[in-house]
This record gives C-alpha cells, structure tokens and sequence, in this order.
C-alpha cells in the first residue's frame, strides 16, 4: 500500500535565543519511490517571553521583550532510486523583538533572510521483512550551508557555520498502518565569521549529538505522528556566564522537544499538514511554543 507519508510535510521548527538549524525534520522514515518528488511549502511561528539562561529559566520582557520568530521555507524530496532519496530545505526566518529595544550585541531590533540552507541524501540500507511488519536500516548526511546573515545577536537562529549532519536510524512500518521512528546522530559544525566583537578569531560553533523518535500512524488519507528529539552540544559557553561576550554562536545549546503533526490529502496530489511543538527543557533556548502549517505537491516524474 501506498503510503501518504512520503509526502508529509517537513516542518522546520523555531527554537529561539540563537539556536543552530537542524536536520531533524530532513529525514522521515519512509523512503519514496524512483521518480517520486514531493514539494512543501511550509510557514512555523513561534512566540516566546522566557528563555534559558544557561539551566536557568528566565523572563525576557524586562530585558529583550516578547520575541516573534516566523520561519517560511521550501522543502523538496526525491526518489533518486527505490533505496536512495534526497532533500532539499531552503529557509527564509523573519524575526524581531516586540519591545523595540535593540539587540545588546549588534544593535538590531529585527533580522530577515535566508538562513542555513541544507541538503542532505538518506539511504534504505536494508530492510527486513516479516510477516506483518517490515523494519528498515537507515542512513542519512547532510551539509549545512550558511548564508550571508549576521549570527550574533539574540535574533539569530543560525551559527553562520558550514555543517555536516550524520544521522543512523531504524522505521518499523506494520501492515495496519502503524509506524515507529529512531534516529541518532552527530552534527558537526565548522567556524562562523566574527564581524562584530573585536580582537576575536572566529567563533567556534560546537558540535553536537542528537536523537529523534517518531511513533504514528499512516494510510491512504491520513497520516498523524508524535515526535521527540533531543540534542546535546559539545561544550560551548553559557549565556550570561564569565565566558559569554556576546559570542552567539558558541553558546552550548542543548533542549528537549514533543511535538504532533497532522496530515491529509485533500485532492489527489496535494495535501496540507498541522503541527504544534513545545520545548519541554533546555540550555540558552528560548521556552518556546511553535505552530506550524504547510502545503505539500506530489508527482512522479517518471510517468
């Protein structure tokens, strides 16, 4: 049976207080057909008036003010073979601070633009199969690439640093439509350009290791999922602490997120998805709630 969920939506998801993009969402576990490309367009927000400074929970509003982050992007997935498939994630943030105050880094009461662009190819390694079930090895990398935009400040979302994200997973999929999801990972960053604290070399953004779960449900019409993800950073400094000038990008960044997504095909080929996602624990991340949405257009090229 055909799943719907190779053409799900993949949401990017808004953390907040300067957070790396990552490629959790990149990679699902089903894999799609040879020829099969999936297009989404998808809009998240997330407003958030407390942040983790350092372990430590604190309100924004006295300092920085309530911060709105919207993220639009465009998703693309391909069925380079039956086994092998790519993706593309081509986001555009938009983010500002409702206060008006300035940014205490850079000056900066909002940002926009591209930011970290990611490409990424995941194989089915192998799959065994039973007799109601089938359980698939999976493999996945992708390279992060920054664009021209400023990483230090409050408002950023990315490091500004070249990336590589490894990533080994596992997808139980039953023939009754219910599914299961792990992925493990390890994401590598490069350094990120210092162009606003001076008598500093660059930033060195830390790596970091992750995990993501999936468990859901998918048929012909509909497909839903409740996810997990967790990541780790490699040192990095606190902010707020003795080491933190400022300096964004090397800050150690670790959270714990839930979340829900829904989708639906509403006429043949195109479908719309839902989704919601809340930080549940973190280090120098805002306390966020993020709500999602998108629109998804399916074809197969070789027919």
């Amino acid at each position: 049976m055909k799943k719907i969920t190779q053409a799900v939506c993949t949401l990017c998801v808004l953390l907040g207080v300067s957070t790396a993009s990552n490629a959790q969402g990149m990679f699902d576990g089903f894999t799609p057909k040879k020829g099969d490309l999936s297009i989404t367009a998808s809009y998240a927000k997330s407003d958030f008036d407390q942040f983790y400074l350092g372990e430590e929970k604190q309100d924004a509003v006295p300092v920085h003010g309530e911060i709105n982050q919207n993220i639009f992007s465009l998703f693309a997935k391909y069925g380079i073979t039956d086994r092998l498939s790519a993706v593309v994630k081509v986001p555009y943030i938009s983010a500002e601070n409702t206060s008006g105050a300035p940014d205490p880094v850079n000056g900066e009461t909002s940002i926009s633009g591209l930011q970290d662009i990611t490409i990424g190819l995941k194989l089915n390694a192998h799959t065994f199969k039973f007799a109601k079930a089938d359980l698939s090895i999976l493999t996945a990398g992708a390279v992060v690439i920054p664009t021209n935009y400023e990483p230090v400040g409050i408002l950023s979302l990315g490091t500004g640093a070249f990336g590589v994200d490894l990533r080994l997973g596992l997808h139980l999929n039953t023939d009754i439509g219910f599914f299961s999801t792990l992925y493990a990972g390890y994401n590598l960053r490069g350094d990120a350009d210092n162009n606003l604290i001076p008598n500093r070399g660059d930033f060195n953004a830390p790596n970091a290791f992750v995990t993501s779960g999936k468990i859901g449900y998918a048929s012909k019409h509909i497909y839903v999922e409740a996810w997990a993800d967790y990541a780790n950073s490699e040192e990095g400094v606190d902010i707020g602490s003795p080491a933190f000038a400022g300096n964004f990008p090397e800050t150690d960044v670790d959270y714990a997120r839930v979340g829900l997504t829904v989708y639906k095909e509403v006429i043949p080929n195109l479908g719309i998805s839902a989704g919601i996602g809340k930080v549940i624990d973190g280090r120098n991340i805002g306390d966020s709630i993020i709500y999602s949405g998108g629109i998804t257009y399916n074809l197969s090229l070789l027919k």
